[in-house]
């Protein structure tokens, strides 16, 4: 005999609620956030312009090394020549061929006479490379002379002279980039704020 029928049993149904974030709870996490960004930004500005203070030093040291080179490899009679100026929009070096009559270059001219008028008369200075660094940059460089020449087929320095080249930042720091007897360049941290450049030895 069967037994008794007995009704299935109803399906439980769970409901679902949903889970959103509450209003509190967002303006909470915005707060946290902007705290976060407020600590992290300083140090992200900091860190980008040291990194660009280094790059520009390092960019030096090499045309430093370039400058030696060309009088080696080209040997011109008249000398090859780093330049040092500024204007009112920038600081700015050049590498070129001193000439005759008009014998150097000075980057904080105008354009179409930074190697002197085309009119000036014998040989004109050949420029070889120009780097202008944008005072809104927040780099400025300074040299404790306005130029170096290299002369002669040892391409050394005339009257065994040196130049020493600060690049500084506000927010950075200093790099030091100066040049021995032989016209060699070596880099150094004046400020300390650089791991990867050794700092500046006291005289």
């Amino acid at each position: 005999m069967l037994g008794a029928m007995r009704p299935p049993p109803r399906r439980l149904v769970q409901r679902i609620t949903g889970t959103g974030v509450t209003l509190v709870e967002l303006m909470v996490t915005l707060a946290i956030l902007a705290v976060l960004l407020a600590i992290a930004l300083p140090s992200m500005r900091e860190f980008i312009a040291r990194k660009r203070l280094e790059g520009t030093a390092q960019e030096l040291m090499t045309d430093l090394r370039m400058l030696k080179s060309h009088q080696l490899q080209n040997r011109p009679s008249t000398g090859t020549v780093i330049g040092f100026g500024a204007n009112a929009q920038k600081t700015c070096y050049m590498l070129y061929v001193k000439g005759t009559i008009q014998q150097g270059c000075d980057c904080g001219l105008a354009d179409n006479l930074v190697c002197g008028a085309p009119d000036a008369g014998g040989l004109l200075p050949v420029p070889i490379r120009q780097v202008n660094i944008p005072l809104d940059s927040g780099i400025t460089v300074a040299a404790d002379r306005p130029f170096l020449e290299m002369r002669g087929y040892n391409a050394m320095p005339l009257l065994d002279r040196k130049v020493s080249v600060t690049l500084t930042s506000a927010t950075a720091g200093e790099i030091r980039v100066s040049t021995n007897e032989t016209g060699m360049p070596s880099i150094c941290s004046v400020s300390g704020a650089f791991g990867a450049i050794e700092k500046c030895r006291t005289p």
